[in-house]
């Protein structure tokens, strides 16, 4: 077996980077990783959402890459359930014969396996919060320079 030269990818690395692709895609959207950290506790109505989400951004505010404030409209929450849920990420379950109508949502088995998965780089976060730091303040700065050029 030949080794790859440096200027070649292997398949390997290739499907691993489509892999990873596809998981950024997937999980990528601006507020769905808090939305999969607020149903990890189990089911919850579209009001505990809003307000479940609202509290870990808050509680977040401190690392947050832009440095500004970020706030869940409930336009912009219904339609990342909506896409969670068309992406079978979320299950939502409406009870029926029931006015008004109860809906609650709640991972998908596979997504509650990903979000174990998403641990160990959660950890790695945890034990390198110098680079984490670095790249958040170079590029809030970054972006700043750029609002303040336009």
């Amino acid at each position: 077996m030949t080794r790859p030269s440096s200027q070649e990818i292997t398949a390997e690395d290739a499907e691993r980077l489509r892999k990873l692709h596809d998981a950024r895609q997937l999980f990528g959207g601006d507020w769905m990783t808090a939305i999969l950290l607020a149903l990890k506790s189990g089911p919850k109505h579209y009001t505990e959402l809003l307000g479940m989400v609202g509290t870990l951004n808050h509680a977040a505010a401190a690392n947050n890459w832009s440095g500004r404030p970020r706030v869940l409209h409930a336009s912009v929450l219904t339609r990342t359930l909506k896409t969670m849920t068309a992406d079978r990420l979320i299950i939502r379950d409406q009870e029926p014969g029931v006015f008004p109508p109860s809906v609650v949502y709640s991972l998908a088995p596979a997504t509650r396996e990903a979000l174990d998965a998403m641990q160990p780089l959660a950890d790695w976060v945890s034990r390198h919060p110098d680079i984490v730091d670095q790249a958040r303040h170079r590029r809030r700065d970054d972006s700043d320079g750029a609002r303040r050029s336009a």
